[in-house]
């Protein structure tokens, strides 16, 4: 994480100043692993690493049928939509024929910058200086400039993959996650 700080005061008329600041934040959104939702090694434990397969022979989808929650999509129709996922995802796409490393996808750099400006009004009453100070915040400035710039970006999901069972082949089948 980084963090800055940059200012400058100028005073004139003898009563007035203005100060224009600049705040810097930029940082690591994260780390995090893809796992697969469901009990795949029977471990106990619910989330176990993705295998990211080579290729459609790789995997077997299981048709998903519709519900009051669920859309129904063939078997075909998901393996499609996970490969295309898999290539949109660059620690997914370079893992291919491997399990997901632990922290192995990474979320983008985040940048952001904040502007503040000060104008101050004094004058001296008596022997004290009386000050009257106006500020302006504008909070993530660059987002004003570019609606991409500092934006923090999130995952959506982390299981793209639900555990369905085994097959009569004794091969674990899958159908995707819908949220």
């Amino acid at each position: 994480r980084i963090v800055g700080t940059l200012s400058y005061r100028k005073e004139y008329f003898k009563h007035l100043a203005t100060t224009f600041s600049l705040f810097y934040e930029g940082a690591s959104q994260g780390l995090f692993t893809y796992t697969v939702n469901g009990d795949l090694n029977n471990d106990g434990n619910s989330v176990d690493l993705m295998y990211i397969p080579k290729d459609a022979n790789d995997i077997v989808f299981v048709a998903q049928a519709a519900s009051s929650t669920l859309t129904a999509y063939t078997a075909q129709q998901q393996s499609d939509a996970f490969f295309k996922f898999i290539e949109n995802a660059p620690s997914l796409r370079r893992n291919k024929g491997r399990y997901a490393p632990r922290n192995g996808a990474a979320l983008p750099w985040y940048d952001r910058v904040d502007v503040k400006i000060l104008q101050d009004v004094f004058t001296n009453i008596g022997k004290r200086r009386n000050t009257i100070q106006v500020c302006l915040d504008i909070l993530n400035f660059t987002n004003l400039l570019n609606k991409e710039w500092g934006v923090v970006k999130a995952t959506t999901i982390r299981n793209p993959l639900v555990f369905a069972g085994y097959n009569s082949a004794g091969q674990p089948t899958y159908r995707m996650s819908q949220i």
